[in-house]
């Protein structure tokens, strides 16, 4: 055997036990000790609204009449007006703003004799009851044209109950149209909305 054979051959001897040395390092056992975050989770806050009216106090448990029509007057005659005072309650778990947001009329409803132009409409905001501590005017006009004011008012304390109570007035106009003799209008819609801030 020449020398240059046994160099060769002893190269590739080392190369092979380097090879073994190194996948025995690798595979040899080692400590470890892992730290971790568990139980991720998300839940998006609520803003919820309810209303009741004036024969219940607001406190649980609460008889909510949202979707309860407030009036339904018949035989009216110019000068005739009818009165009705809610409580709307803020319930939910984040911060809102809260206000009078629309008087509508539903989809379906009817307006003889445009006779929702003759009703005025006065909507009073009041802090504690209807008739203790009055906090202004929030929308005036008619049915059919109601114009707004209210400034939003926002809860103290999110996720504990807190309410304003609305005080809704509706006159049929002194000077009303002998055309709205008879006339009926419905499906009008007073909504409050809580809008997160």
């Amino acid at each position: 055997m020449t020398r240059a054979t046994t160099f060769r051959a002893a190269a590739v001897f080392g190369g092979f036990l380097l090879a073994i040395l190194m996948v025995m390092s690798a595979s040899r056992a080692l400590f470890f000790n892992p730290t971790s975050n568990d139980a991720n989770a998300w839940t998006s806050g609520s803003v919820v609204l309810v209303n009741e009216g004036n024969t219940t106090d607001g406190s649980p448990p609460l008889y909510d009449e949202t979707g309860t029509a407030l009036f339904a007057i018949t035989d009216m005659v110019p000068g005739d007006s009818d009165t009705f005072c809610l409580e709307v309650i803020y319930q939910g778990s984040v911060d809102a703003d809260i206000e009078l947001d629309t008087v509508s009329q539903g989809a379906g409803g009817v307006d003889e004799n445009s006779i929702g132009d003759e009703l005025n409409l006065t909507i009073t905001r009041w802090l504690v009851d209807c008739g203790d501590t009055a906090d202004g005017a929030v929308a005036l006009g008619t049915i059919n044209t109601p114009t707004y004011s209210e400034t939003a008012w926002q809860p103290a304390a999110p996720g504990t109950p807190e309410s304003r109570w609305y005080e809704i007035t509706v006159e049929l106009d002194t000077l009303a149209d002998n055309a709205v003799q008879d006339s009926t209008i419905d499906e009008i819609e007073f909504e409050w909305l809580a809008t997160n801030n």
